[in-house]
């Protein structure tokens, strides 16, 4: 079945002030509770910084601060209002990290303001809102729902008319010890997980809790692996000219050729079923997903009042259908000539002059104001500058330094040798359990997208297992 294509619609506004409001109580898009305040007698000047482990940043005025609880005015645009926070989300608290300078207010500017920017102190700044969410790196890893869902959350404070996702997932071989990019023969598939945790940040939590609904836009440069998944459950894509989305093939192959057949196939289809179900959401033809990832499957495409029709089996000269991939087997097997070239059909890889053909894509853009022309925004657009590329940055970051403390950590566990009198193995298994402690801590910090396995320590299960059996060896030395 040809691919429907839709548009979302958008609620109006329920008045600016009401829009402000609600924005400003959600200012720092972390869980706190704004606090009523009868009245305001003087000017709060901002001179703490709260930074979270999410990397986002509030400013204001500490007013409490305990193991639990930190209570707070952020101010914002010379409005204040009183807040309190979870300690558990807290980074660090910077007093007087504000200068009286920074907080000033500054002389008035005579020349013209800067046409192109918004800030939550500014939500009415006139034009059609973008705000744009880069997703770079690792798919599962840097890009991961936590900094994804902060990056929403910054976004909504803006009320943006567009919400701007552009894909280009790292896909270099050097992360496996090779040269160049990653083969689009390459078979990913088991990343589709991460893209189901991603999922419903656009399909479920922007319709629910947005008031004024944005449309959500996916420009892809390149969504290899996991990271092709995402993109499907928007109804509005763009590619740039040499943009890729594939690398999820060989399915059967991760299974191995053993086994029983009947067994192995419902996992298949278990796997496949989901990951269409991800693509039936966005609008597109569930026959797509089995293309990406089965090598043995046939996909063709004919068109019928300029409309992609999908066939399963060979393409028919005569209809002018189009072979989009084969069964790979025999004389269909792609030869290393190429795949070297990208042109293998194996399993599908779409591209920039395909996916436009069949409807996945609606243009071709390869420069933001090419986007902007393909939206029919480019001379109204206002261009936010929110602080999703930090949230993103500061998870990357913080990821990897979790990576070598972990390791560090269990080194410094290993080396902790039990013996000599009874209060040295009982300061000697203290220790060892404090190191177990911080260990947990940061593998559930950054579970989601940190593998202990891969980093040669153990997981947070197998951590309680020794803590226990720890505490049991000093009870029976005890006795």
């Amino acid at each position: 079945m040809p691919r429907q294509l839709t548009r979302r619609s958008s609620r109006g506004w329920t008045g600016p002030l009401a829009a402000g409001l609600i924005g400003f109580a959600s200012i720092a898009g972390m869980p706190g509770r704004a606090l009523a305040q009868s009245s305001q007698p003087e000017k709060v000047v901002a001179t703490d910084q709260v930074i979270f482990k999410t990397g986002r940043i509030v400013e204001g005025k500490v007013l409490e601060e305990s193991s639990t609880k930190l209570k707070m005015i952020v101010v914002i645009g010379g409005m204040s209002v009183q807040t309190e926070y979870d300690m558990a989300d807290i980074l660090s608290v910077k007093r007087d990290a504000i200068t009286p300078d920074a907080v000033a207010t500054p002389a008035a500017n005579t020349g013209r303001p800067a046409a192109r920017t918004a800030s939550p102190a500014n939500p009415s700044t006139n034009g059609t809102k973008v705000y744009t969410i880069n997703l770079k790196g690792w798919f599962g890893e840097d890009i991961s729902q936590t900094p994804l869902r902060d990056a929403v959350k910054d976004a909504k404070q803006y009320e943006p008319d567009y919400l701007i996702v552009v894909m280009e997932n790292d896909w270099d071989a050097k992360r496996f010890g090779g040269f160049g990019e990653i083969p689009d023969e390459a078979g990913f598939f088991d990343q589709f997980r991460r893209a189901e945790d991603m999922d419903p940040i656009f399909t479920a939590e922007i319709p629910r809790e947005w008031e004024k609904q944005p449309k959500v836009v996916f420009w892809v440069k390149r969504a290899m692996g996991g990271a092709a998944f995402l993109p499907l459950v928007c109804n509005d894509i763009y590619f740039s000219s040499d943009a890729k989305l594939g690398g999820i093939g060989g399915l059967e192959k991760s299974f191995g050729s053993t086994g029983d057949e009947v067994v192995r196939e419902k996992q298949f289809s278990l796997r496949i079923g989901r990951a269409e179900g991800m693509a039936i959401t966005g609008g597109y033809d569930p026959r797509l997903i089995k293309a990406l990832a089965r090598t043995e499957y046939v996909l063709s495409v004919g068109f019928e009042g300029g409309r992609p029709v999908f066939y399963e089996g060979m393409p028919r000269a005569e209809r002018g259908e189009i072979l989009l991939t084969d069964d790979g087997e025999g004389p269909n097997e792609d030869n290393i000539q190429d795949l070297a070239r990208g042109l293998g059909n194996d399993n599908l890889t779409l591209k920039a002059d395909i996916a436009y053909k069949i409807g996945v894509s609606k243009g071709t853009a390869d420069s933001f104001e090419d986007l902007m022309r393909e939206l029919g925004i480019a001379r109204t657009y206002t261009k936010i500058d929110g602080k999703s590329d930090q949230i993103f940055k500061n998870w990357s970051e913080g990821l990897e330094r979790a990576k070598r403390d972990c390791q560090r950590i269990w080194e410094d566990f290993q080396r902790v040798q039990v013996g000599g009198s009874y209060e040295d193995r009982k300061r000697a298994r203290g220790q060892q359990i404090r190191l177990l402690d911080d260990l947990e801590r940061l593998i559930r910090r950054y579970e989601e997208a940190l593998n202990p396995g891969q980093l040669g320590v153990p997981g947070a299960g197998d951590i309680g297992i020794m803590r226990e059996r720890i505490k049991l060896e000093q009870l029976r030395d005890r006795k």
